[in-house]
């Protein structure tokens, strides 16, 4: 595997799971630990989080955006070098349009942890009322990252070498016999 590829999907893995995992901190942890405070205390430490935390969600969408793109972008070279399919894998995978769900699902999951985060007054609706748009904005990351797993099913490449049956699918040849270990021993 190139190394260059390598970094880029261990840079958007990571910067993924350093999202994720606040949100499902901030959902399942701190806001059920904030209920018991009084409005004032939990303004402050919301404050003291945001940030702290502001720089990590902002890394982390911009490795995302960059590294994403990368990606895509080399995965569309690749797909093209090598005549997947004589040029039509794209089309008959419906890789681009999973690739723009993906998109338009993170552009708001973006919007959205960035809006928790925030202190603007556009986005105070998002912190009016944080545990829901916390459960959504983490609803959306796992669906972007369920997404995320069937695309990465597709980069195996079109079948070749007559490993496909007539209906599209892959033959699965049923597994080489084992020598009893009595033959094994000798």
């Amino acid at each position: 595997m190139d190394p260059t590829l390598l970094l880029l999907r261990w840079a958007h893995i990571l910067a993924a799971i350093v999202a994720l995992g606040g949100l499902a901190f901030a959902r399942f942890a701190l806001v059920p630990a904030l209920r018991d405070l009084d409005e004032t205390t939990r303004d402050r430490v919301h404050e003291g989080i945001r940030r702290g935390w502001l720089p990590w969600v902002i890394g982390a969408i911009t490795i995302l955006l960059a590294s994403g793109l990368a990606n895509f972008l080399l995965f569309n070279a690749r797909v093209k070098a090598e005549g997947w399919a004589d040029g039509q894998w794209m089309r008959q995978t419906s890789y681009h349009a999973l690739f723009g769900a993906k998109f338009l699902l993170a552009l708001v999951v973006f919007y959205l942890a960035s809006g928790l985060v925030g202190r603007g007054e556009g986005t105070r609706w998002i912190r009016a009322n944080r545990a829901t748009w916390l459960s959504v904005t983490l609803g959306l990351g796992l669906a972007v990252v369920m997404l995320s797993g069937w695309m990465r099913q597709l980069h195996t490449g079109p079948n070749v070498g007559g490993l496909a049956d007539a209906d599209g699918g892959v033959r699965i040849s049923a597994p080489a016999e084992v020598p009893p270990a009595a033959d094994l021993e000798e």
